[in-house]
Parts: C-alpha cells; sequence; structure tokens
C-alpha cells in the first residue's frame, strides 16, 4: 500500500463502501439493469397478488392454479436473464412481454393490473437498451490529418468525415441505372 492510499484509508474509513457503490455502477451501465428490475418486480407482484385478497375477493385463473407459480417464475427469469445475459435481451423482452399479456387473463388480471403494467414497462426498457459504445478519444487533434489546419472550427474535420460515412453506411443504397421505360 502507499502513502496515499493509506492516507486515503484514515482519511476516509468507508471508501470500500464508495469503491463497491462505483464498481455497482459500472456493472449497472453495462445491461439492461432497470428493464430487469421492473421485470422482476412484475413476478413478485403477480405472485403476490395470488397469496392475497382483496376485501374477501380472491379469484386464481388457470388450470388449478399452476400458472400462479409458472407466469411469474418465467417474469423473475427474464428479468434474472436481462441482468446476466444482456446479449439476448431481444429475446427476453419479448418472452416477458408476452408472459405479462397472458397473465391478463391468466393470473387475476395481470396482478390486478399493476404486474401487468410493470411487465410491459420493464421488457419495454429491456428491448429498448443498447450497449454503450467505447469512450472517444481524449484528444481528437491526434486523429487529425497533418495538413488540417488547428485553427480551423471545431466542427470540421474527421468527425463529419465519420458522421458522414455513418449516414451513408445507415441510407439505403439509390439505384443508379436510367429507367427504360418498359414496364
Amino acid at each position: 500500500m502507499t502513502t496515499a492510499e493509506s492516507q486515503e484509508v484514515r482519511s476516509n474509513p468507508f471508501g470500500w463502501l464508495g469503491r463497491a457503490w462505483r464498481g455497482f455502477r459500472r456493472w449497472r451501465r453495462q445491461r439492461p439493469f432497470w428493464g430487469g428490475l421492473f421485470t422482476m418486480l412484475a413476478g413478485l407482484e403477480i405472485f403476490g397478488s395470488t397469496q392475497m385478497s382483496l376485501n374477501g375477493l380472491t379469484f386464481k385463473m388457470g388450470p388449478t392454479g399452476f400458472l400462479t407459480w409458472l407466469i411469474p417464475t418465467i417474469l423473475i427469469t427474464c428479468g434474472l436473464l436481462f441482468w446476466f445475459s444482456p446479449a439476448q435481451r431481444t429475446f427476453y423482452a419479448v418472452v416477458a412481454a408476452v408472459t405479462a399479456v397472458y397473465s391478463l387473463i391468466g393470473v387475476n388480471l395481470g396482478g390486478f393490473f399493476i404486474g401487468l403494467l410493470l411487465g410491459m414497462v420493464g421488457s419495454a426498457l429491456g428491448f429498448a437498451w443498447v450497449p454503450r459504445r467505447t469512450p472517444a478519444a481524449a484528444d481528437d487533434t491526434a486523429e487529425l490529418p497533418a495538413t488540417t489546419n488547428p485553427t480551423e472550427e471545431a466542427g470540421t474535420g474527421t468527425a463529419d468525415a465519420d458522421e458522414a460515412a455513418l449516414v451513408d453506411e445507415l441510407m439505403p443504397r439509390q439505384r443508379t441505372e436510367e429507367p427504360t421505360g418498359v414496364l
């Protein structure tokens, strides 16, 4: 341990807490965290709605209560898979959305509509999440050609060329042949 590190530990006895929080934030940003959380909450709420009654009103649907276990299990599993296997998030989001919609007719009106809404929001967040790109280089002037004048306007240079190349890549190809007039 260096002298600076030992002084930091003495001045901040809970430094491990800050490091743990930063590690958790880094982990959370690499996956659809909120989509998984909402999907798991939907599963828990739907399961909880099967175990309670509202002023004596209890009803369960499905073949002998089997769906009261199956639907929450699928939603909780999809939420966990969002976290631990984010590369297949699209598939898990579709499975979670279909399961949440089926809970409307399968289990207590989708956990009295709350579980249904949580499941749909969670699957939408999981579906919409995109992994972060690697951060850009801190010094963009190193990427400029040697003939470029460094006093030029900041908007011109390789950034515009990269953006134009990206637009060209995303746009559909235009046909360049002349119409022959034959239908």
